[in-house]
């Protein structure tokens, strides 16, 4: 009986810890949260960290687009964008690729061609435009970045396939620099 006893308190203990160790964490990412996203000025990236941006946020579409499961694309987005696009609308911004068995995957193998040099608006707004050189449709992009915490933040995607005869204005390797041509708005619903 003492040892059956010993064990019911060890287990109890454990719990208790374990509940313990579990209101930290809560009262920890809820003082996280609670805190305001306060938009920091953010250099431009370089070539490389323009390129991976692109490449991460079309493999998390492309996931998504395959999966039917838009939650990681979402929480690489920024807070204003997360605030105006749930996964739901993001499944429905997507539906054709799915629908139609679009598979953009193929693109992330290549590099990205922008059509013009990164554009920075004001201390906090990253847009970049492009395509990749796939065949038979070509993917091209649309993105916009949001400086959150020293961080860039998907703010906008919009992403489509032409016809790989189709010249999509000038593309380009990425390249750091200050006037590229539009690119999808913050918040904006994606187009397909």
């Amino acid at each position: 009986m003492p040892d059956s006893m010993s064990t019911a308190k060890r287990t109890a203990r454990l719990l208790l810890g374990a509940m313990l160790a579990c209101a930290v964490c809560i009262e920890s990412v809820c003082a996280q949260t609670a805190q305001p996203v306060v938009p920091t000025r953010v250099p431009i990236p370089d070539n490389a960290k323009i390129t991976l941006l692109i490449q991460t946020h079309m493999a998390a579409l492309s996931h998504a687009n395959l999966t039917g499961n838009y939650s990681v694309l979402h929480g690489l987005a920024s807070p204003a964008f997360q605030a105006v696009n749930s996964t739901a609308q993001l499944a429905a911004n997507f539906a054709n690729f799915r629908s139609q068995g679009i598979d953009i995957s193929p693109a992330i193998l290549l590099p990205p061609m922008l059509n013009g040099p990164p554009k920075l608006e004001g201390a906090d707004l990253l847009r970049l435009s492009g395509q990749y050189d796939t065949k038979p449709q070509r993917v091209v992009f649309e993105m916009a970045f949001q400086a959150v915490n020293n961080a860039w933040r998907l703010a906008g995607i919009a992403v489509s396939t032409v016809a790989a005869s189709q010249v999509v204005q000038r593309a380009e390797q990425p390249t750091a620099a200050s006037q590229p041509p539009k690119a999808a708005r913050p918040g904006s619903p994606a187009k397909q």
